[in-house]
């Protein structure tokens, strides 16, 4: 999350100029990518495509709906195929070079260790939604993980006590207190997001400690697709293919899953829903 943020403010220039003169991942990312957030919420929000498990009349709704959050398709379906030869080109041969080197148990133990490192602008949000029972839960998982985990590289938290990842970033905290959405927005290599989310990604990096004690090592590895965004690429890689696969239209089929999967983090932020926010073990969200 934390990797993509980061990207997305340095994307900010580029969308400005897309803005002015007419007017892609992962955050994204998980952000939404079929990735972890979706997959929680399938059953009450079911990402449009799946017509066996909703009425035909609902299914056109929720494409409607996001097709009116995308009041700039053309420049984002751009951006998106712009992504998409990036992803072909190098992203991916990168990706399946780690995939070669590391042994798949490593990788999922490095993307646990980025991913307990964002407890703590996690926890802030969560107190800044007045989340009491998330904020509890997000400082046993980061106190259990970084001693018994070994710095988060497992998971004991949920393996052993049955305490889970619950997500939150100020994007959603911004939405909590009423913030509308913005357009649905397809950010150069970083993939889906929102003008809400953009600026709630700029906060969460500007807040968290990582971002001050990599320094110029972050940049880095933004460059190369290392450090979590690496690590947040293969392990959604492969429902990136299946919904990929599984899409007569990727874009649409992408933003409509990423949208759905804020829509559900929103509603538990306002206490609507407790079941967007929670990954078992590992979540997120990113895409091409």
């Amino acid at each position: 999350m934390r990797a993509r943020g980061v990207a997305r403010s340095l994307a900010l220039a580029l969308i400005a100029i897309g803005v002015t003169g007419s007017f892609s991942l992962a955050r994204a990312s998980d952000e939404a990518d079929a990735a972890r957030t979706a997959d929680v919420v399938a059953e009450q929000h079911p990402v449009s495509g799946e017509a066996d498990s909703q009425p035909e009349g609902e299914d056109e709704d929720l494409l409607d709906e996001a097709s009116r959050r995308d009041p700039f398709e053309g420049f984002n379906r751009d951006i998106f195929s712009l992504n998409r030869a990036m992803d072909r080109w190098l992203f991916n041969p990168i990706t399946h070079g780690y995939q070669m080197v590391m042994p798949a148990p490593g990788r999922r133990a490095i993307y646990r260790a980025f991913k307990n490192l964002d407890s703590p602008v996690i926890l802030a949000n969560h107190m800044l939604q007045f989340r009491v029972v998330a904020a509890a839960t997000t400082t046993t998982r980061f106190v259990i993980n970084s001693s018994l985990g070994l710095g988060g590289l497992f998971d004991p938290a949920a393996d052993w006590f049955r305490a889970y990842r619950i997500e939150g970033d100020f994007g959603q905290t911004l939405a909590r207190y009423g913030a509308p959405s913005g357009p649905y927005l397809m950010l150069p290599i970083f993939g889906p997001s929102t003008v809400r989310d953009v600026c709630g990604d700029v906060v969460d990096i500007l807040a968290d400690p990582l971002s001050y004690l990599l320094g110029p090592y972050q940049w880095w590895t933004l460059l190369l697709g290392g450090s979590e965004g690496l690590s947040a690429r293969e392990a959604h890689l492969g429902e990136l293919q299946e919904l990929e696969a599984g899409s007569l239209d990727f874009y649409a089929a992408l933003r409509s899953a990423y949208l759905q999967s804020r829509d559900a983090m929103v509603r538990e932020a306002r206490g609507e829903t407790a079941a967007a926010g929670i990954m078992m073990a590992s979540g997120g969200w990113s895409g091409p």
